[in-house]
């Protein structure tokens, strides 16, 4: 995740992105549906025009065309036959629009890649915004705290003890300290946000520490990821959306790789 502002424009925005959230999960599963859609609206927009950035001319409106359909399928409730009939169907109406239109064959390919990155994992918070509360929380939970104390870790042990590069040719700040002491002291905190929360997650210690921990390291992969996108296409953040945060993709890297993470190692522990 890029900083960009000052550290006090960064808490306050964080502050109101938490706040916002918190308000989106109260008020039901429409809300919470509709505030992940708007963070998959733009992030379609901040992919295409990284992409457009490395020459490319790509559209996202084929990625919101397809998550907003699985979307309203996922507050219906629906079989999986719609899912894979929306998939077909979008899939099928994208390449008549190629064959009339005369696009080319690398700006289809890259409108589609859209959908697979953010939006494919962004749709995941659809998803889980329409689960019942025994599931959100868990995995809502786990993700954010994970994370977000991975990357605090990450950031200041890195910065007051890293001696050796993580990635040099991708993030040339972020170093093997950092990422170590993010992983463990990121897990370890996990005990203690267990221990307040408990009442909100009826899973095992043992269990959300495990997933805690597999956590921090998807979501240090998600954050690479971005930050390897970004060089190639020359940006420092993929918008300004959040001031000291970037785009929607900067502030959800992290979580969009941690989120089925910790829907997988819930679920394989039967915790949810």
């Amino acid at each position: 995740m890029t900083a960009k502002g000052g550290t006090g424009t960064r808490i306050v925005t964080g502050i109101v992105i938490l706040a916002v959230l918190a308000l989106a999960i109260w008020l039901g599963p429409v809300t919470r549906i509709l505030f992940f859609y708007a963070l998959i609206w733009f992030g379609s927009r901040e992919m295409s025009d990284a992409i457009n950035h490395m020459g490319f001319r790509s559209t996202p409106w084929i990625a919101r065309a397809l998550t907003a359909i699985h979307a309203a399928l996922f507050y219906f409730d629906s079989i999986p036959v719609f899912h894979y009939s929306a998939i077909s169907l979008v899939l099928i109406l994208s390449m008549v629009v190629f064959l009339f239109r005369r696009v080319r064959v690398r700006d289809l390919v890259a409108s589609l890649a859209i959908c697979f990155y953010p939006c494919a994992l962004f749709l995941g918070f659809c998803y889980l915004a329409v689960q019942p509360n025994e599931i959100l929380y868990p995995v809502l939970l786990t993700t954010l705290f994970s994370t977000s104390f991975c990357d605090a870790f990450a950031y200041f042990f890195g910065r007051w003890f890293g001696r050796h590069k993580l990635c040099p040719s991708i993030s040339p700040k972020k170093t093997i300290e950092g990422a170590v002491s993010g992983t463990v002291l990121g897990t370890l905190s996990a005990i203690l946000v267990w221990l307040i929360l408990r009442n909100f997650m009826a899973v095992p210690l043992y269990v959300y520490v495990i997933a805690s921990f597999f956590c921090t390291l998807a979501g240090q992969v998600g954050d690479l990821c971005a930050s390897a996108i970004k060089r190639q296409a020359g940006i420092k953040d993929f918008s300004n959306l959040f001031p000291g945060h970037g785009g929607a993709i900067d502030r959800l890297d992290s979580f969009s790789f941690a989120m089925p993470t910790a829907f997988l190692i819930l679920a394989l522990f039967h915790a949810l």
